[in-house]
């Protein structure tokens, strides 16, 4: 038996943005991810299909959508606009669009959340006890000089 494969899903979050996110209400996106393949072609590292005459920004934003499973956006008067490669070309603004296509394409090639604070149970950056332990070889001990009772 061996691992079975499945497609990988990528949250694409906006918590804590500067202009769109706060610690409470922040737009949010899950998406799927790439192949090696599609994304080595997607970031232009490899050749792009035969004939494809979109810009390396296009083509990101056409394959973000396609990826789209799911989303927190909603229209003004509150209605829940589509997720939907329509929606997102129609409705979404387009800095929010860049935002979230970039934070896709970033986790897709690894980066994880940094901005977690750490516990408080950690020691703050503290130098390990370990590396003040001194490392010389010890000496022969001592021959005894005490008088047996």
């Amino acid at each position: 038996m061996g691992y079975r494969k499945t497609q990988r899903r990528i949250e694409v979050s906006l918590k804590g943005h500067k202009t769109y996110g706060d610690d409470t209400d922040y737009p949010l996106a899950y998406a799927r991810g790439k192949s090696l393949g599609e994304y080595l072609v997607l970031m232009g590292y490899s050749d792009a299909e035969e004939g494809d005459e979109r810009s390396g920004v296009v083509r990101q934003l056409e394959e973000f959508a396609d990826a789209l499973v799911s989303w927190n956006l909603e229209r003004e008067d509150g209605t829940p606009i589509p997720c939907t490669r329509q929606a997102l070309f129609g409705e979404v603004d387009n800095d929010l669009a860049l935002a979230l296509a970039t934070e896709w394409i970033e986790r897709l090639g690894g980066k994880v959340d940094s901005a977690d604070p750490l516990p408080s149970s950690s020691p703050s950056g503290e130098p390990s006890p370990v590396a003040s332990i001194p490392m010389e070889a010890l000496s022969d001990p001592q021959p005894s000089t005490s008088v047996p009772a």
